[in-house]
């Protein structure tokens, strides 16, 4: 491991020789260091024993670039060699491709990643296929937030509802895409629950006097007038929301 600051110092003539010696080290051995050169410049190489990897500073010679890896052929890079069908475009083999990250997939199974369907693997365009519905606290629109899906339609729904099953028994709930409801009721009166209200007041008493003598005469009420209470209550609606968690609700339409 050398590095060098590439500068020859004034000397004797062994004290040059050996400065320069020391900078061709340097260069031989890539700066090989476990900490960067103190003297860096743009397009120098470094090989980081640290990380391992062989980096480049940039041109601007204000930060390093990974390469690749000291201990891998080729630095575990890809050679131009493993792709000899490479023209205008890529016609690599499954064997070839699967050098680019190390998987095992086979033909068929990297076909999946341009669109390609089977049996055992499904698309984006498959998992959400025309009709379905999508939910995300992202509004994005999901053509452009979900991978394979550039291209199809989507459109914002549900605007300040929520979703509901359908129920073929059930006149609100038997069409698919019907709506209906509302955030607040106001009770009729045969929506109110049946009950009574009690009335407390005093029978009448009436004193007849006659000469030296009185005589009682007491009024039994018996149902032949009425009382009414005071009022109470008010005429607002009342609130029927349910707890909620606010989303976006997207339905993907016909492409």
């Amino acid at each position: 491991m050398s590095q060098h600051d590439y500068v020859i110092d004034n000397g004797t003539g062994s004290a040059v020789r050996a400065d320069i010696n020391s900078a061709l080290t340097a260069i031989a051995g890539a700066n090989s260091g476990a900490t960067e050169p103190s003297t860096t410049y743009s397009y120098q190489l470094w090989a980081d024993t640290t990380t391992a990897k062989l980096k480049i500073r940039n041109g601007a010679d204000n930060a390093w670039i990974e390469v690749g890896a000291l201990a891998s052929a080729n630095l575990g890079l890809l050679l131009a060699s493993r792709f000899p069908n490479v023209n205008a475009n890529v016609t690599a083999t499954d064997e070839e491709l699967n050098l680019m990250d190390g998987c095992t997939a086979t033909t068929t199974e990297l076909n999946l990643l341009d669109g390609k369907t089977s049996a055992s693997f499904l698309t984006m365009k498959e998992v959400y296929p025309v009709g379905s519905i999508f939910t995300s606290v992202v509004s994005t629109n999901p053509a452009t937030l979900l991978a394979g899906m550039s291209g199809t339609n989507w459109t914002a729904i549900g605007a300040g509802k929520t979703l509901i099953g359908l129920d073929s028994g059930d006149s609100d709930f038997n069409t698919v895409q019907g709506t209906g409801g509302s955030k607040t009721h106001q009770l009729s009166i045969d929506e109110m629950p049946i009950h009574t209200h009690t009335i407390k007041y005093s029978d009448q008493t009436d004193v007849e006097v006659h000469g030296s003598s009185e005589t009682t005469i007491q009024e039994v009420d018996e149902g032949g007038s009425t009382r009414t209470t005071s009022e109470a209550g008010g005429t607002d609606a009342h609130t029927i929301v349910q707890p909620y968690f606010v989303v976006y609700f997207w339905r993907r339409d016909a492409d």
